[in-house]
This record gives C-alpha cells, sequence and structure tokens, in this order.
C-alpha cells in the first residue's frame, strides 16, 4: 500500500480563494488526499451543496482523494438517509468519514453504497470495534480508518496507543490515516 501526504480544509472557517491557492501549493508538493470538515455545516444543504462541490472540484483537478469529516448531526442536519449517500457523491467526494460508529452491521451496509465512497472509521480505540464491522461481511476495499485529531496540547495518543489502534486496521491490509499537527496553522476543528 503506497503511503500519501494530505491535508485539511474547514470550508466553515475558510476563504475559499486562499483554500484553492493552499491546494495547489500541496499539490506540487505531492499531496495527494483531502480531508474536509462537514461537522460545522449550518447553511443549509444547497448553499453547502455550492460550497463544497466548488473546493471538491477543484481539489479533484489537482488529483485530490477528499474524505468529508461528518456526524450524525449532519445527517440531520441536511436531511440526508444513512441509506443515500448520493448527497456526498453528487459533491465529489471520495468518501466520508463516520465521526460516531453505529452497530457494525450499518458501516458495513455502508460499504456497499453504489456510489463506491469510502467509508472512513475512528480507528483511535482500541477495541473490537472494526472485527465486529468485519463479521458482518464488509467491503473491505472500501473500509478505512483515520485517527482523531487532537488539535490541543497534551490530547493525543500515547504512542504504544496509537501502535495498537493502527494494528487492528493495517492486520487487515486496510487504508489508514492520521493527522500531524502544523506547527503554523491557525484553523482547526475546534
Amino acid at each position: 500500500m503506497k503511503r500519501e501526504i494530505g491535508l485539511s480544509i474547514y470550508p466553515d472557517h475558510s476563504d475559499p480563494l486562499l483554500d484553492q491557492d493552499y491546494l495547489k501549493k500541496a499539490a506540487a508538493l505531492g499531496y495527494s488526499r483531502l480531508f474536509m470538515s462537514m461537522l460545522e455545516v449550518s447553511e443549509g444543504k444547497e448553499t453547502v451543496r455550492k460550497k463544497f462541490s466548488s473546493i471538491i472540484g477543484f481539489a479533484k483537478n489537482l488529483g485530490f482523494e477528499t474524505i468529508l469529516d461528518i456526524s450524525p448531526a449532519v445527517f440531520s442536519d441536511l436531511a440526508i438517509s444513512y441509506d443515500d449517500l448520493s448527497f456526498f457523491a453528487e459533491l465529489g467526494a471520495d468518501g466520508i468519514r463516520l465521526d460516531q460508529g453505529f452497530d457494525g452491521n450499518k458501516e458495513a451496509q455502508l460499504t456497499f453504497n453504489p456510489f463506491g465512497l469510502a467509508i472512513e472509521l475512528n480507528m483511535s480505540n482500541d477495541v473490537n470495534y472494526l472485527e465486529n464491522i468485519l463479521s458482518y461481511q464488509a467491503n473491505e476495499p472500501f473500509l478505512y480508518g483515520c485517527h482523531n485529531f487532537y488539535p490541543q496540547r497534551g490530547t493525543g495518543l500515547t504512542d504504544a496507543f496509537f501502535r495498537s489502534c493502527s494494528q487492528r486496521f493495517k492486520k487487515y491490509g486496510l487504508k489508514t490515516a492520521a493527522f500531524i499537527t502544523s506547527q503554523s496553522a491557525k484553523i482547526g476543528p475546534w
């Protein structure tokens, strides 16, 4: 499995033109993965659609794979069903990251969505969550893992815990990701 480097954008806290400059610079440096937070959306479905599809389209033209960070509130606020992920596909996203989990069966079902969207799990836990999902015969090539982002000093995972959590995903050959906080960035989720 190849290694990639990526970046994150928070469209509800940034300027679209500055985001485009940021993406151009990152693409020139070999970045290929984009993580976009949807946790703060509050402007209604059509405004969200316009804002996110624009930046995702721009990123896609530069060769980025885009994963959207979502929570149950996003589904509720935008009147989206877990059984119909077409909204995210229409935005141009390559996948969605479930900030919160379900019962295992739901996550497994989501990996079979007709849009080929990757379903990325929160992998900052060292319990049998992944094994439970796999027991429901998940479509493994569409199942990813991504560690939580801990922007505040002292809130990150210990090295041993990080490795243990990561090993659960790696032993199944699943694509994984983790954030490394910038030394100079000023925008983060909280």
